[in-house]
């Protein structure tokens, strides 16, 4: 099976619409397979959905299974680390908000091991959020990375600030925005919803989370705008889940998507759903806008299950396909531009801007030689493009 045979294939298999054939992967092709499972997060899924069926290698089951056990175990440990931070924040006068797995992982799944989490996300207000930062720091957590800019850029520029680890090992990102400015990706971004705050929720524990309309809205911009899919299938599951478990008001959603600007987003995500997780109690009838092309849909998988090793660089040439040479001039030179204001980033470590501009030059022409990384910046380009016409 060819690469894009095998992201179809994957897809069904995490999919609710029906198992397909077993039988026509061969070993190399499951072994591929499992590799891009890792790499999305999908072996504790796999396990759950597919732990009796004799035709998939027993090997692989084995380890979808141990990848199943691990995720339950460091579920345990980041709920206890959510826990912990948010009431560290409280006590320090500081109201957080938890995102997008942390409900979904615990509330919607049927078990936490089959969502598992990079990180934990917090969002905090954008004037306090140097100061939360700060708060963890003292507390004993410890920044995982250096800073690409001064923090009171980042607050203005950037979406989040650097992650911290947790003192069990939790990685933390500290959002003072949901998705990014306007101007800070390759496409426009949807305006800010400035209510949202006000109507989160408190769970168990006192937790703060978003309100499940808004959660749902977050999924998608975060899927499609932020990331052009690649942030993996699963987002396709915690849509299903979350619209199962919780009542949307599918009027207010489209209403609120199209007033807000990510009405064709949520267009080619709910259609994704549809398709790949049929029964998904989507309502589409308030929707008045054009359905997606067919095209866009027939690449999604592409996206949805792109190597994360190369989108860096089919990042670059994204950029020059879809804004030219400025577009890409300002990735390369390292510039974060949003809503009129423009920092240039210090390049990371000790050569200077031109030690890495080598660096970086060498790495994308390594990678772009390969078709499938020029077929991924080609399809992560017509999004953005699709997204702006």
């Amino acid at each position: 099976m060819d690469q894009a045979a095998l992201r179809r294939f994957l897809l069904d298999l995490v999919g609710t619409a029906g198992v397909p054939d077993l039988t026509v992967p061969s070993e190399r092709d499951w072994a591929a397979l499992d590799r891009m499972a890792a790499q999305h997060r999908l072996q504790p899924l796999l396990h759950a959905r597919h732990r009796e069926q004799g035709a998939i290698p027993s090997a692989l089951r084995a380890a979808w299974q141990t990848a199943h056990r691990f995720a339950a175990l460091e579920a345990l440990v980041q709920q206890a680390e959510l826990a912990e931070t948010c009431a560290l924040l409280e006590r320090s006068g500081f109201a957080a908000i938890a995102l997008k797995g942390a409900w979904l992982s615990v509330h919607a799944y049927p078990e936490a091991a089959q969502r598992p989490l990079r990180d934990l996300d917090l969002l905090v207000r954008p004037d306090e959020v140097v100061a939360t930062f700060h708060a963890l720091l003292d507390a004993g957590y410890v920044q995982a990375e250096p800073a690409d800019m001064r923090l009171e850029d980042i607050v203005r520029l950037d979406k989040h600030m650097p992650p911290l680890i947790a003192p069990r090992g939790t990685r933390i990102e500290l959002h003072q925005r949901l998705w990014e400015l306007d101007g800070r990706l390759d496409h426009a971004s949807p305006a800010q919803d400035a209510q949202l705050r006000q109507r989160a929720i408190r769970g168990p524990g006192a937790i703060r989370y978003l309100a499940p309309q808004d959660l749902l809205a977050h999924l998608i911009i975060h899927a499609v705008y932020s990331h052009r899919l690649d942030c993996g299938p699963l987002v396709l599951s915690d849509i299903d889940l979350l619209i199962r478990k919780e009542k949307i008001d599918w009027g207010r959603f489209w209403a609120d998507a199209a007033e807000q600007g990510w009405r064709d987003g949520a267009r080619l995500m709910l259609e994704l759903v549809a398709t790949y997780r049929p029964g998904a109690n989507i309502d589409f009838a308030p929707d008045h806008g054009p359905a997606v092309p067919p095209r866009l849909l027939a690449a999604a998988p592409d996206l949805l299950l792109q190597d994360l090793d190369t989108r860096a660089s089919a990042g670059l040439a994204a950029a020059a396909i879809k804004g030219g040479a400025s577009s890409l001039a300002g990735r390369l030179l390292r510039r974060r531009s949003a809503g009129g204001q423009t920092v240039t980033a210090p390049p990371p470590g000790k050569g200077g801007l031109l030690g890495w501009l080598s660096s970086r030059a060498a790495r994308s022409l390594r990678d772009l030689v390969r078709a499938d990384v020029r077929r991924q910046s080609r399809r992560m380009a017509e999004l953005s493009q699709w997204l702006d016409r």
